[in-house]
């Protein structure tokens, strides 16, 4: 739950690069995913290249980040075999979140870029990565460093008027 509890999506990072063990355990985790008839439709592109992450800083008005990241992970469903296609949404959700609790546990900061359901953004992502037709991009993970240590740190969001018991 400390994980979980500690999660915030971190927009500054240090010049610090990341370690090639630490991209693995990302990856790993985000393969650990829950999905729907064991589909795993999630293929991941890495993107260390600082010229590389600074084209994609302006692929939506929420990317800049991009430019200040020292890594990112492109979360992408390859379609070309899909036996849930109407489950695709929630098994990318899932392997998204397992990347951003994961960079969290290893002392790293992230922040989710939403591509999925904007078709322009989808379009411009596929344009700039040179995607294959049968791959459409779900999210975009910015990685690093996170500049303020304490950016890391616990807000209870627990909102009890949002729940319900039995009935409405």
């Amino acid at each position: 739950m400390d994980i979980i509890n500690r999660r915030r999506s971190i927009r500054q990072f240090t010049d610090e690069p990341i370690e090639k063990e630490k991209i693995e355990a990302l990856l790993r985790a985000a393969m650990q995913a829950p999905s729907a008839k064991n589909q795993q439709p999630w293929r991941y592109l890495v993107v260390q290249e600082e010229q590389r992450l600074q084209e994609m800083a302006s692929l939506t008005p929420y990317s800049k980040l991009l430019g200040r990241a020292k890594a990112a992970i492109v979360v992408l469903t390859d379609t070309s075999n899909l036996s849930l296609p109407d489950m695709v949404a929630a098994d990318m959700g899932a392997t998204t979140q397992n990347i951003l609790l994961e960079a969290t546990s290893l002392g790293l900061g992230s922040c989710w870029i939403g591509v999925y359901g904007r078709a322009e953004r989808v379009d411009a992502t596929k344009q700039l990565l040179n995607l294959p037709a049968h791959f459409l991009p779900f999210s975009i993970v910015a990685l690093g460093y996170p500049l303020h240590k304490e950016d890391l740190r616990f807000i209870d969001r627990f909102d009890p008027t949002k729940v319900f018991y039995e009935k409405i």
